[in-house]
């Protein structure tokens, strides 16, 4: 995980992804889309908690989080990303700023009625990292995980297995088949309710709604 973490840990991080990482309307607007259509779909329990984004980066998801009128907790392991942070219109006041990695929160079991983490599962290359990973974003959550991964069977994913797309080497991003994230989320306690994309087969990213097995309404 230290070398996924260096990533973003440089001083310069959070302005890339402020100025450049997303620079078009399109590509800023594709995550959130996803998580608010997911969030409509299986809904935010009032006073139970609240959202947690991790990783939060430069905010990208705070609009829509805030939008469900319950509190959102922000963070993220790199602390130029929480300094790029700002707060969404819809939100009032700051979100509440953690400085955190994934793979130890700080919080208690069952903190949060849903957790949402966008653009990390597929950074994480050994499976130990990923299980452990899935397992603590379970634990702190009460009810619902959202969280985004690439999907080994797109169209992109095929092409880099083919040759025909250059692979990103050995730090680079990593596509996993729906049935194994489905599988890693069941043996934590959540499995599968639903998976959103963009456009199936075309686009790698795709989101996973695990719902925990012990949750009440």
């Amino acid at each position: 995980m230290k070398d996924v973490s260096a990533k973003w840990t440089r001083a310069d991080s959070g302005q890339h992804y402020v100025q450049g990482r997303f620079s078009s309307a399109r590509a800023r607007g594709r995550d959130p889309r996803l998580v608010a259509r997911l969030l409509r779909e299986h809904g935010v329990r009032p006073a139970r908690g609240g959202l947690l984004d991790m990783p939060c980066g430069t905010g990208r998801l705070g609009p829509v989080l805030a939008a469900t009128g319950e509190p959102v907790t922000s963070v993220d392991v790199a602390l130029p990303m929480l300094a790029a942070l700002t707060a969404p219109p819809a939100l009032v006041g700051e979100p509440r700023r953690v400085l955190a990695s994934a793979e130890r929160l700080p919080f208690a079991d069952c903190s949060f009625d849903v957790v949402v983490c966008c653009r990390l599962l597929h950074h994480l290359h050994a499976p130990d990292d990923l299980r452990a990973i899935i397992r603590e974003l379970v634990r702190v959550s009460s009810r619902l995980v959202i969280a985004s991964f690439w999907d080994a069977g797109s169209l992109p994913a095929w092409r880099t297995r083919a040759g025909l797309k250059p692979s990103e080497g050995h730090l680079g991003r990593r596509a996993r088949p729906r049935a194994e994230i489905a599988r890693l989320f069941r043996e934590a306690g959540a499995p599968p309710a639903g998976f959103a994309h963009s456009f199936r087969f075309l686009s790698q990213q795709a989101f996973v709604a695990a719902r925990r097995e012990d949750a009440t309404r």
